[in-house]
């Protein structure tokens, strides 16, 4: 409960000002520097394809500032912040080039956690420190705007191919005038090359994910937007307590100017 009413806090604080972990590019504003953020209340902690925790909920927001290299039409650079509870932080520098084809992205991101987890205790690895590499192209004239990234950690050894694609629907159309469907379905490949000692346990992750989901969306005045979904995720990892398949709902709040 008290993490629902501080993710409702948040979604009204942003709304207020009129004003979402991994990286999803963005187009370019017209101006030549953009400030995007969200703040998101998930009823389950999914990463991947994985449940990372219990039912208690994952607080995050996201800050995002993106800046158009003068003299280079269309391409911009860009650094993220984004904050999970106390779970996680991710700190991301990057630059891409929009055309009429599509965007490529590329750039670096790390990842910092308060405590290291090993398959063998928690059901997957996580480092308190952890660097990865990333490239992704997106095609912006495409059905349902597919988008392909590559992934991978120079501390855990492991890279990660995720092809993922959206669409978003008139909310018209089923009776709800005023608000959008956004949808979304993504599979990915984690294979670790080399295993890596995590809290004493030496072991590495191998395995197939895929997921999808369904949100209600609202513009809420210039830039806003709010919205809640479901989403659903599934791993063939076979660990006991992480693998297989997992549901969850969220409420987030999104800003851009």
């Amino acid at each position: 409960m008290k993490h629902t009413l501080t993710a409702l806090a948040l979604a009204s604080f942003s709304v207020s000002f009129a004003q979402s972990a991994a990286p999803a590019p963005v187009a370019v504003a017209s101006h030549d520097l953009s400030l995007r953020g969200s703040f998101a209340w998930d009823s389950k902690n999914v990463y991947r394809g994985m449940e990372r925790s219990s039912d208690l909920g994952l607080v995050q927001s996201a800050l995002t500032l993106e800046y158009n290299v003068p003299g280079f039409s269309g391409v911009s650079v860009y650094g993220n912040f984004y904050n999970a509870d106390t779970f996680e932080r991710t700190y991301t520098f990057g630059a891409k080039t929009d055309s009429s084809f599509g965007t490529l992205d590329v750039g670096i991101q790390r990842s910092t956690a308060a405590n290291a987890h090993s398959i063998s205790a928690s059901g997957y690895s996580q480092l308190t420190s952890d660097r990865e590499i990333y490239a992704g192209l997106t095609l912006s004239n495409a059905n349902f705007k597919p988008s392909a990234y590559l992934y991978y950690s120079l501390d855990q050894k492991q890279y990660v191919l995720e092809a993922a694609g959206s669409k978003t629907f008139a909310g018209a159309n089923v009776g709800l005038a005023g608000y959008d469907i956004e949808t979304k379905a993504y599979a990915g490949f984690l294979n670790a090359s080399k295993a890596v000692k995590v809290s004493g346990s030496t072991s590495k992750n191998a395995y197939l994910y895929l997921g999808a989901s369904a949100d209600v969306t609202r513009a809420v005045g210039q830039g806003a937007k709010l919205g809640a979904g479901i989403s659903y995720a599934y791993n063939t990892d076979g660990q006991p307590s992480t693998g297989g398949s997992t549901v969850w709902y969220r409420v987030f709040a999104t800003f851009k100017f």
